[in-house]
């Protein structure tokens, strides 16, 4: 018997049982999404369907054949990044004086670039070191004197850094956004003052429930 799988509005297969049980395996299928087999009338989540057929630890043969039409679901599944809490990276924060969020703020982006296509998350967060460090230098050049050429330069530096580091969190957010809306669809929404004002902390709380969501198929 095949079954054809839901997530969202797109539909792929038809899979065997075996299919379903080696997706599920490798994190292609979730236990959440949607499964009908030809006789069916009605969607049910793969979890119902597999019961209590143990699932194999690797990928039964086949399964990933290049033959597969449906060969682009599995490539569209994306990865999250280290399951790191959010309490943990926020102590780590307050430890490092800000250095681990920076850093934690890469690895985000480079998920980001991964869920889009595109690198702008990347570039901008690059750019905040860049400008932050130059920014106080320059203004160190100055003696620190807001009125002088040098203060004024580097208080536009600073200024840009942080812009680009705002605006770095809103691009993982989009990003995310579109991903979860369509690919996995959970009806994933992030709210702009939070991330604005929380930035890749903010982001590391919604990673911790979409991994809960993975793992139980709830969103909480």
């Amino acid at each position: 018997m095949n079954y054809r799988v839901k997530r969202g509005d797109q539909e792929f297969g038809p899979y065997s049982l075996s299919d379903l049980q080696g997706y599920l395996q490798s994190g292609y299928i979730l236990a959440s999404d949607l499964a009908q087999s030809e006789g069916m009338t009605d969607w049910i989540p793969v979890s119902e369907i597999l019961g209590n057929i143990p699932i194999p630890l690797s990928p039964q043969p086949g399964v990933y054949a290049g033959s597969d039409p449906d060969a682009a679901f599995a490539q569209q599944i994306v990865p999250l990044p280290p399951n790191l809490h959010w309490g943990w990276l926020l102590l780590l924060d307050v430890v490092t004086r800000s250095l681990f969020n920076l850093v934690w703020g890469f690895v985000q982006a480079n998920w980001a670039r991964k869920l889009s296509g595109k690198n702008t998350a990347m570039v901008l967060f690059a750019m905040y070191p860049g400008a932050m460090i130059s920014g106080v230098v320059i203004m160190a050049l100055g003696n620190t004197d807001a009125e002088s050429i040098f203060g004024i330069v580097g208080g536009l530096l600073i200024l840009v850094a942080a812009i680009c580091r705002i605006v770095g969190a809103f691009k993982i957010r989009d990003a995310m956004e579109d991903y979860y809306n369509s690919v996995e669809n959970i009806g994933l929404s992030l709210g702009p003052v939070m991330t604005f004002f929380f930035g890749v902390l903010y982001i590391q709380y919604h990673i911790n429930r979409i991994a809960r969501w993975k793992k139980t198929g709830v969103l909480s």
